[in-house]
């Protein structure tokens, strides 16, 4: 839902991780919360923002990892609003007691590599305790599971089941995994469940599919049409 009402649908009227998006999803009556993509700054502060550079989708350049808090607060969404990018700390206080899953961007396309683990994780620990019940990590980068699941949920996504499993059977404080619905069949989410685990399913683009992912029973699903998605489970 941090769309606001959906990816691809004409009620996309904010751009994608702004807090005008994450608040018009909030407002879904039933839903059960949202889930943003993650960047840290060069000042170590953790901001919401999708793609690997800010010309993408701003009026700004370079990666968010070597930009300034004080430079990202000036920069605006190429968008209908021209919505200010958010930080994290905006959005949890609006969460009440709903849950947030934060997908973990971890590659820095302006150094072409992975970003400092140690500096993310202490960004993450910088989120007050008060919180940590309502988050879930997740990370597509299998050295970061072990470390990050001392203190937080976390989840590994990936495109396989099977080397989801190998994870699984790695890190045992994992509290499951993250794939596209059309990667993973009702039968294996059910043997997941079994053995105490969770299960997320994302990238449904119709409402056929996210049909088809509920009746999978997965833990949750990331749904492209929020409002949709909960007509259909309600």
């Amino acid at each position: 839902g941090h769309a606001g009402m959906g990816m691809d649908i004409a009620y996309s009227i904010y751009h994608d991780n702004s807090l005008e998006a994450i608040q018009l999803a909030l407002a879904l009556p039933t839903i059960d919360g949202v889930e943003v993509d993650v960047r840290m700054s060069a000042d170590g502060t953790l901001w919401l923002y999708h793609e690997n550079i800010l010309e993408a989708h701003t009026n700004g350049e370079g990666c968010i990892f070597e930009t300034t808090d004080a430079q990202l607060a000036k920069l605006r969404y190429e968008s209908l609003h021209k919505e200010k990018l958010a930080r994290l700390d905006q959005i949890l206080p609006i969460l009440g007691k709903r849950q947030i899953i934060l997908d973990l961007k971890h590659w820095n396309a302006c150094t072409e590599g992975y970003v400092d683990m140690v500096r993310f994780k202490e960004a993450l620990y910088e989120i007050p305790e008060q919180y940590w019940d309502q988050i879930t990590l997740d990370t597509s980068n299998p050295n970061w599971l072990e470390a990050l699941s001392a203190d937080f949920s976390v989840v590994f996504s990936t495109v396989s089941v099977a080397e989801g499993l190998k994870q699984l059977q790695k890190v045992p404080e994992l509290s499951g995994l993250m794939l596209r619905s059309k990667d993973i069949s009702a039968e294996q989410i059910a043997q997941l469940k079994s053995t105490g685990k969770n299960c997320f399913l994302f990238e449904m683009r119709s409402s056929k599919k996210q049909r088809a992912a509920l009746q999978k029973q997965p833990f949750a699903i990331l749904a492209d049409d929020p409002r949709g998605a909960l007509v259909i489970r309600d």
